[in-house]
């Protein structure tokens, strides 16, 4: 059952062709955890701070079985 991945700033030039408006779609046959979702798209998981699943907010080994919807954040800085 495919994840929707929807990254934010940064992180999107890590996918080539990525649509911010459509995100991406991945599939995956059994569980995976957010840590390894991210490795298996080319996301250095040292990039990402906030990961949201389904609309909460959850952990790198948070794990995944399909079907939901996950976003990605990197540090924001301001100053």
């Amino acid at each position: 059952m495919p994840i929707k991945i929807l990254l934010s700033s940064t992180l999107r030039k890590y996918v080539p062709g990525y649509d911010p408006v459509k995100g991406m779609s991945f599939s995956v046959d059994g569980e995976i955890t957010v840590e390894e979702l991210c490795e298996r798209i080319n996301i250095p998981s040292d990039r990402i701070k906030i990961v949201m699943v389904n609309g909460k907010s959850k952990s790198m080994n948070h794990v995944l079985k399909g079907g939901e919807r996950v976003g990605l954040f990197p540090p924001i800085g301001g100053g």
